[in-house]
């Protein structure tokens, strides 16, 4: 086996060859069998653009649409969070999300909030499922744990108690908390 870099796959010729352009120029190659590994179409700097659809459609092969995936989600932060915590690292998080067939998932890593959002590791592990959820129901919720491992009534009472000016608003009212807090 050999692997050649910077060739792009352009179809085929009439007698069944593979079509390559490579540095050298197009060439063609006759191979018995052949896997494609042609990327998406989210990154054309690198060559993920799905030129390859319509030449695979030609030929009958039936390609399923390019949907994104491993991609950040826009959140509605109000003014003031998007410009404290743009760029803040959300590290040792859990995740936990019900997708449209119901299916719950957690699990923990980490995230960058971004001035439009959220993106990072943890939130790419979760992508294709909350893009399908939202297709199917025109929205998703996603369940951030900043605190795994700490029981609600240990998170209630360290922001219940007093800091004075670094306090936005005096007395913390006890929240109804679910269950997965």
């Amino acid at each position: 086996m050999r692997i050649h870099v910077r060739h792009r796959w352009l179809g085929w010729t009439t007698d069944g060859a593979l079509r390559f352009a490579s540095p050298e120029g197009e060439i063609t190659v006759q191979a018995d069998a052949v896997l494609l590994a042609l990327g998406g179409g989210s990154w054309k700097k690198l060559g993920s653009d799905g030129a390859w659809v319509p030449t695979l459609a030609e030929k009958g092969v039936e390609v399923a649409p390019l949907q994104p995936s491993n991609c950040g989600f826009d959140a509605d932060w109000s003014e003031h969070f998007a410009e404290k915590y743009a760029g803040t690292p959300l590290k040792s998080i859990v995740l936990e999300f019900t997708d449209y067939a119901g299916q719950t998932v957690r699990k923990q890593g980490e995230c960058v909030v971004t001035r439009t959002g959220m993106e990072g590791s943890l939130i790419y592990a979760f992508s294709a499922a909350v893009r399908d959820t939202i297709t199917a129901f025109g929205h998703a919720t996603v369940y951030i744990d900043l605190l795994p491992g700490h029981a609600a009534e240990r998170v209630v009472a360290e922001v219940s108690h007093p800091r004075g000016s670094r306090s936005l608003v005096q007395p913390f009212a006890k929240p109804s908390w679910p269950e997965r807090c």
